[in-house]
């Protein structure tokens, strides 16, 4: 069965929901949830203050096609050649990108669209793990034992032991569906990435593991947190609240927390933390294997690709 919505942070006061940059490139006030949808991004647009009713009245209906085109695109899209990419590019108008899509060609042949709607990164992971894990048996048993240790570890930390609890025992089950269930993909696919509710309360659990790897280290990221926020304040807006993009701080601490490398090709080398094309978490002469994870970045947002 469909689980309630899972619309908030383990915040007490919840952050503005956020669709990816590359769907929105502005920012302003949450608009009002729309009532049709479990899975609702507020939407963001830095305008002035309307002068007139009228003004406002547009401002809303613009909002509300923004959401409505973000939600009728499915969590998880079917695996299409990677050749579609090249395709969205104007090689005159956009000559890096298509030129990079062109190149990525040689090494990937297919390409998994995950909805634009500020969870990408933990989504595209998760759906490419548990590819991964239903092909690989020793690497299913270590990422399950790796997160169910996790419960104790957050609790420890502080983390409210009735949400907390909640969302590590659903994960919990659903790696048990893969594991003594015997789920194959297409059920998998069906009854749970496509599933609003059902796939946020997973992606609320690999938040708070993210957020509470930062917090067990401390003394390593807090250097790395901009302006005059604590810890604790970036880890409740930043990683823990729903809908937000996550930052190469929390993806950093995500592969970690969970040891699953992963490789990130960037179209935009600007977005790369070392100005390169593509980048490995943790860094290549930190992990002991080749990342199997392989993410495209665009600008924002995150999809799965998969090589030859």
């Amino acid at each position: 069965p469909s689980r309630s919505s899972p619309s908030f942070s383990m915040a007490e006061d919840p952050q503005t929901q956020h669709v990816d940059s590359d769907a929105l490139t502005t920012e302003a006030e949450a608009a009002a949830p729309a009532e049709s949808s479990s899975v609702d991004p507020a939407i963001v647009i830095p305008l002035a203050p309307p002068a007139s009713a009228e003004e406002l009245e547009a401002t809303q209906r613009q909002l509300d096609e923004i959401r409505a085109e973000v939600i009728q695109t499915p969590l998880v899209g079917d695996k299409i050649p990677f050749e579609s990419v090249a395709c969205e590019y104007d090689k005159d108008a956009s000559p890096e990108f298509y030129n990079k899509a062109l190149e990525l060609c040689q090494t990937y042949d297919t390409i998994r669209v995950i909805r634009k709607d500020g969870n990408c990164f933990y989504r595209a992971f998760l759906v490419a793990q548990v590819e991964l894990i239903l092909a690989d048996p020793d690497e299913k048993a270590r990422f399950v034992s790796v997160c169910k240790g996790w419960k104790d570890r957050l609790l420890a930390l502080g983390f409210s032991d009735f949400t907390t609890t909640d969302f590590c025992d659903t994960f919990y089950e659903f790696l048990d569906g893969i594991v003594d269930g015997g789920k194959t993909w297409p059920r998998i696919y069906e009854e749970t990435f496509l599933d609003d509710n059902n796939a946020n309360y997973l992606i609320i659990f690999l938040r708070l593991v993210a957020s509470g790897y930062v917090k067990e280290h401390e003394a390593d990221y807090a250097p790395f947190i901009d302006g005059e926020r604590t810890l604790t304040e970036y880890c409740v807006s930043e990683i823990e609240q729903m809908w937000v993009d996550a930052d190469h701080l929390a993806i950093t601490a995500f592969v970690q927390a969970l040891g699953s490398p992963i490789r990130i090709e960037y179209m935009d080398r600007g977005a790369a933390p070392d100005g390169g094309w593509h980048y490995e978490f943790p860094e290549a002469s930190q992990q002991p294997f080749s990342p199997r994870i392989n993410l495209l970045y665009r600008p924002g947002h995150y999809d799965i690709i998969y090589k030859k």
